[in-house]
């Protein structure tokens, strides 16, 4: 009978705590940037070598990395058609034709290469992934016995650094030279998870699940990539950049019924709702800023500067104050 009371005390003590971990209502607001770099205009055409690595693992990541960016450049082009990219098979195809290497590492390889190809730009570069495991214990406690024991697990380390560079084939001249790292740490992770309301730290809290698991290392080292090739991207083309924006409470059912509207992309909707939760309580700062969040997601920036602006003069938080600099600085672009 005591321990079946325990474990009934210690499930309602995991439902609670979770419960009140759930991540927040947030909206993702997006807006077009320009490339950070200034690529001439008679830069279309684009080909995109195989990246080169030290090994044979590094080469196969080089490879995975050119497609990676392959697929990134070429979703942003039917977005902004900026470039126009030459196929990786048919660039190889060409190249192999002329016993040419379709992996290089320098600006006269790739002229060579663009010129045969007939584009207006290479692009190439290097990659390497490192992985390395340690093997590490954690304390967990047991609530249903009331002890404690060393838990081994696995600490995983993954780090990505990646290279590239943009060639003018007509000139010779390079256009972009980027070095972009990621790294992750498997542990620095799990506090990240569990800190937006994820269940690995409630579970590892009360002794449940034991040390948990790293997450796998090439799925790791994909991810990585990919934030590299997003990086580099941002600098050649005009790319989007997501502001996620979490919203409030507020003192009204109107907040939170407007909060479902946001979440589903009902912005007028939304907007709807938390003015009724404004005429209900004039003070409700939350409602206040989360009507704003749904003035500047419907591209009203004046308007969601005004909500701001009183919902941090209700109540000065970071993230108002921030938002509505967010907004001056859009609306004097």
């Amino acid at each position: 009978m005591y321990r079946s009371c325990v474990i009934a005390l210690s499930v309602g003590v995991l439902l609670t705590v979770t419960a009140g971990c759930q991540t927040k209502d947030q909206v993702e607001l997006r807006y077009d940037r320009p490339a950070q770099y200034d690529i001439p205009a008679n830069i279309r055409a684009v080909g995109i070598a195989e990246f080169g690595g030290k090994t044979q693992a590094d080469r196969k990541w080089g490879d995975i990395a050119s497609d990676r960016l392959a697929g990134q450049l070429d979703t942003y082009n039917n977005k902004y058609h900026r470039y126009q990219l030459v196929d990786r098979k048919r660039l190889k195809a060409v190249l192999d034709e002329q016993d040419l290497q379709s992996a290089f590492s320098d600006s006269s390889q790739a002229v060579k290469a663009g010129k045969i190809a007939k584009v207006d730009g290479m692009i190439y570069g290097s990659a390497t992934v490192t992985v390395r495991d340690e093997q590490a214990t954690r304390t967990s406690f047991n609530p249903l016995t009331k002890s404690s024991k060393e838990v081994p697990y696995v600490r995983r380390y993954v780090m990505t650094a990646i290279n590239f560079t943009f060639d003018d084939v007509a000139t010779g001249k390079t256009l972009a030279s980027v070095a972009t790292t990621r790294d992750y740490d498997s542990d620095k992770q799990k506090d990240k998870d569990s800190g937006s309301g994820g269940l690995s730290g409630i579970t590892k809290m009360v002794g449940i699940g034991g040390g948990g698991s790293a997450e796998p290392a090439d799925k790791v080292a994909l991810r990585l990539i990919d934030e590299c090739v997003q990086e580099f991207l941002a600098k050649i083309g005009p790319h989007e950049v997501v502001v996620t924006e979490p919203l409030g409470k507020g003192k009204d059912e109107a907040v939170r019924t407007g909060n479902k509207l946001a979440t589903a992309k009902e912005y007028a909707e939304a907007l709807e709702a938390y003015d009724a939760a404004i005429r209900a309580h004039g003070d409700d700062h939350e409602a206040i800023f989360n009507s704003g969040v749904m003035y500047e997601a419907l591209g009203k920036l004046d308007k969601a500067e005004e909500m701001y602006d009183r919902a941090f003069k209700l109540k000065p938080q970071t993230q108002y104050v921030q938002a509505r600099k967010r907004v001056r600085q859009e609306s004097a672009k």
